[in-house]
């Protein structure tokens, strides 16, 4: 509002006519109101004539120096002029240097974020801390799990020293505002403070029942922050392994797309011929299987052996059933061998599943073996490679 009576009562100066502002305490000087709104169109000469007279009446408006009453100046005009005034605080927001970002924003870290030169996960020498776990009579630790590992909330860096509260800590303690516990010169100030220091040679773990866990937690601990983040791999050189030879060096550049791929997947496994001598893997594959010649057992081979054909008749709905997949290769009691050719990944649950329908069948079934021989992937799903691989 203060806006638009300052923009009429520098309007008004132009030929207009005049009316009266009445107030609640009689009727104040009146204004100069502009009854013309083309008055500044007329001419461009009037126009720049009209312009400068308007230019002269805001100046002499700002300078106090033209005849208006002072309540204008006192209610609008310094509320206005407020308004123009530049924001010289200090404390404000520069918006020139917002959205620019240098060096000084890398200085701060996170609570979680791992310092090289300061590993948050460093014991505090201040506190003492448990030495070993606990261990059960076999020496085994408690709750230690071999799939999962240890599990015991009692660890290393469980806290037997605790700091206590500021009232009654040696280092914060200000005796002359809080109420003594024993009066001055009473015999059990010193029987208390051996009992506390008996106490506290005991290095008794304090701990509490968690209601979530169900077992009892250590109610004072360092705490983990968790291990630092690997930001890349270290360098290593090319030729790490000492069985290759730089001239003998696999060259991928000169190999096919197919070839590349096939002998990338060769070097992945962790014995090739890449990192061994050449016949150190069929090697290693031949001794695998020697055993099963020298004892004469035919399991682990692909080799067939007896089959009883009454046997096999009772089961002759289960064979339809595995059709191309399994082929019986011999029934040794009642264990029953097959050569399996179907997805490797789906091997176990076959197996089991044949076990099933072979007992179904009212045939005596102990367990069910599937050969594949070196066979150890799906070439389908290795790109058509036959390749068997050091496994």
């Amino acid at each position: 509002m203060a806006t638009l009576l300052l923009s009429t009562s520098v309007a008004a100066f132009a030929p207009a006519t005049t009316s009266s502002i009445s107030t609640g305490t009689g009727t104040r000087t009146p204004l100069l109101m502009s009854t013309d709104n083309d008055a500044f169109a007329s001419s461009p000469q009037e126009s720049v004539t009209d312009k400068q007279k308007s230019n002269e009446i805001l100046t002499e408006i700002q300078d106090r120096t033209r005849d208006l009453p002072e309540w204008f100046y006192e209610e609008y005009l310094e509320e206005t002029l407020d308004e123009l005034e530049e924001d010289d605080d200090p404390s404000a927001i520069d918006p020139t240097t917002l959205g620019k970002w240098d060096e000084s924003d890398l200085e701060g870290r996170l609570e979680y974020e791992f310092d090289p030169l300061n590993d948050p996960n460093t014991l505090n020498p201040k506190f003492e801390h448990v030495n070993s776990v606990p261990v059960d009579e076999e020496g085994i630790e408690f709750m230690y799990d071999p799939i999962f590992g240890r599990a015991n909330p009692i660890d290393e860096r469980t806290i037997i020293n605790p700091q206590d509260s500021y009232v009654i800590d040696d280092e914060t303690r200000d005796d002359a505002i809080v109420t003594p516990t024993f009066h001055e010169g009473d015999m059990e100030i010193e029987t208390n403070a051996d009992f506390k220091a008996f106490r506290k040679s005991l290095k008794i773990v304090e701990t509490y029942f968690d209601p979530y866990l169900k077992i009892e937690v250590p109610r004072h601990s360092a705490k983990w922050y968790g291990y630092p983040e690997k930001i890349g791999y270290p360098d290593k050189p090319e030729l790490e392994n000492r069985f290759t030879k730089p001239e003998d060096k696999t060259d991928f550049t000169k190999l096919t797309v197919h070839q590349a791929r096939k002998k990338a997947v060769e070097l992945a496994r962790s014995k090739n011929n890449e990192w061994l001598p050449k016949g150190t893997s069929v090697a290693f594959h031949n001794s695998k299987t020697e055993i099963f010649k020298t004892r004469g057992v035919l399991t682990g081979s692909l080799m067939k052996g007896e089959i009883d054909e009454k046997i096999k008749s009772k089961i002759q709905s289960v064979l339809d059933i595995l059709g191309s997949s399994a082929e019986l290769l011999e029934i040794n009691d009642t264990t029953f061998r097959f050569h399996y050719h179907a997805l490797i990944k789906n091997k176990r649950g076959m197996a089991a599943w044949t076990e099933t329908l072979i007992q179904d069948c009212g045939v005596e079934c102990t367990g069910v073996v599937f050969e594949t021989g070196w066979r150890k992937r799906d070439p389908y799903y290795d790109g058509g490679d036959k390749w068997f691989g050091p496994y």
